[in-house]
């Protein structure tokens, strides 16, 4: 039994070893790190000493102390920026380093310049020492006017020279604590990048990225991310203190925490320098903005910017590359932008661009499945050509017991004498026999020279010859005036056309109806008909 225990006990420490422990980010940090800003704080000191042994006499001195540097988050796109109060609020009295300079040049004694208090040898003059420091009281020798100075430094390619100006709307009690400062200048457009607040730490948020700007941002100082574990999860407790703790030493303390799954910012970090690491969470973020009258909000160039992301971050570089264009014709010096444009246009084309890949072919649809087997089609299939089979021979043997016309009129010529189906290019199907009418779509039939000289049409042959004698038949007269219509010329012979001779008896069979021939070629006209089908002469000329 032990020695199986110990089996197992190594197989699970081998799969801890390949399985991730908890799951790191995934989201995309570039979301927030357009928003990022360096924030420095410094105060302007203006102290006045009073000497009032013998005439009283003044001197008045002007200095600037530098408090903090650290890092924030603007929230709004006119500038409000959020960080720790410790960043423009020092621990140390600005006032108490502006009277030890001011005491020491004026009663040129040694006092160093720092922010401790001091104390003389002289006693008159360690009792004025002690009341020029503050408070300030009826007895104090010493007036001072403080002005605290924060400069704003967003990140920004070409960054602006100086930074923005800004003043602090609120401040808190702790270190700690939310500090929130709107830019007085370089806000008026509502342009400014702003990263997306969250609402709070999630109870399952075990890893978050610390946005830390470590001095002034530019095109080769971006921000920084360092990845660091809340133990617990969804604590707010850090496993690396002494990692965050150098951190903050380097310039984090304000920094954005982002929980990297929903790229957003859910706290800033805070501490060093003898303060604790402190974690201050989004609703604490949200209170201090409400208690300022701000709202965070988003503003025209996140949203396009956005925009630009989704293609960007599926590899569609050459989709991506007009967006983010986009974007630097609202904002030229969006950084962020900027960086991904160049990218983007780098591997536009190439084999890394999704969007240069032919489109795969979307696949055919299913056909579904037939319930019946398929030996019943093959059956089916052998039937059918079987029965086509014994149609064929059914025809042949039909075909082969028509009897032989030899001798008897041409076949294509029905018994009423019209041309059978082929026998003129460009018909469209032959005259059916014992119809008085042809169809609407026929075209003339030819009266072929055999046809027209069997014995159906001419009728039996005369048993004597037909006399020479010119006048009409039966004791009819011809007319008086033989002379042809108006227009018209007789012809200068008489005698039909080559080839062609006309019956011994015009006359038509009997039962059938009188047949009328072209006088332009001499073939026969179909009833109803206007135009011969073989010359085109109008039938009524």
């Amino acid at each position: 039994m032990p020695r199986l225990y110990s089996l197992v006990a190594g197989l699970g420490a081998l799969a801890a070893l390949a399985v991730p422990m908890h799951p790191h980010p995934s989201g995309s940090t570039d979301r927030v790190t357009p928003g990022a800003v360096r924030v420095e704080s410094s105060s302007h000191v203006r102290i006045t000493l009073l000497d009032d042994r013998g005439v009283i006499k003044q001197l008045a001195r002007d200095y600037d102390v530098d408090l903090a540097k650290g890092s924030g988050f603007t929230v709004t796109p006119d500038g409000v920026v959020v960080t720790a109060t410790q960043v423009v609020q020092a621990a140390d009295d600005p006032r108490v380093y502006a009277a030890n300079r001011v005491f020491a040049e004026y009663f040129k004694v040694k006092i160093p310049a720092d922010f401790k208090r001091h104390s003389l040898d002289d006693a008159d003059l360690d009792r004025r020492l002690q009341a020029c420091y503050p408070p300030q009281q009826t007895d104090s020798t010493c007036i001072a006017d403080v002005t605290t100075n924060v400069s704003v430094y967003p990140n920004l390619d070409p960054p602006p020279a100086g930074g923005l100006p800004a003043q602090i709307l609120t401040t808190g009690a702790s270190p700690a604590a939310p500090a929130v400062l709107k830019v007085t200048k370089g806000g008026e457009k509502q342009s400014l990048p702003t990263a997306p607040l969250g609402t709070a730490i999630g109870g399952a948020v075990e890893s978050l990225d610390v946005m830390t700007l470590t001095g002034r941002p530019s095109a080769k100082l971006p921000p920084k991310l360092d990845t660091a574990h809340l133990d617990p999860p969804g604590s707010r407790t850090f496993k690396e203190r002494d990692k965050v703790a150098k951190l903050l030493d380097d310039g984090a303390a304000g920094a954005a925490l982002i929980d990297d799954g929903k790229s957003e910012v859910v706290g800033f970090v805070s501490g060093g320098g003898g303060e604790p690491v402190t974690i201050t969470p989004a609703d604490d973020i949200r209170s201090a903005l409400v208690a300022a009258g701000v709202t965070p909000r988003r503003g025209p160039v996140d949203v396009v910017y956005e925009n630009a992301l989704a293609s960007y971050h599926n590899k569609l570089y050459s989709g991506a590359i007009p967006a983010l264009q986009q974007v630097l014709n609202l904002r030229p010096d969006h950084a962020v932008a900027a960086d991904h444009l160049r990218v983007a246009q780098s591997k536009a084309g190439t084999a890394e661009d999704a969007g240069a890949r032919p489109a795969a072919r979307p696949a055919a649809p299913k056909q579904p499945k037939s319930s019946v087997p398929p030996y019943v089609w093959a059956a089916g299939g052998v039937v059918v050509l079987a029965l086509l089979a014994v149609g064929v021979v059914l025809l042949r043997r039909r075909s082969a017991a028509r009897p032989d016309t030899g001798g008897q009129p041409d076949p294509g010529i029905d018994g009423h004498g019209y041309a059978a189906q082929g026998d003129f290019a460009g018909e469209a199907g032959s005259y059916p026999p014992g119809e008085n009418s042809w169809p609407p779509y026929a075209v003339t039939r030819v009266f072929g020279a055999e046809a027209a000289r069997s014995p159906e049409v001419m009728g039996p042959a005369p048993a004597t010859p037909v006399p020479a004698d010119p006048s009409p038949p039966g004791g009819q007269a011809y007319p008086a005036d033989l002379s042809p219509p108006h227009g018209h010329a007789l012809p200068a012979d008489p005698s039909p056309p080559r080839g062609h001779s006309y019956p011994p008896n015009p006359s038509p069979p009997r039962g059938q109806a009188q047949l009328k021939f072209c006088t332009q070629c001499g073939m026969r006209l179909g009833q109803g008909h206007r135009f011969c089908g073989f010359c085109g002469n109008p039938a009524d000329s």
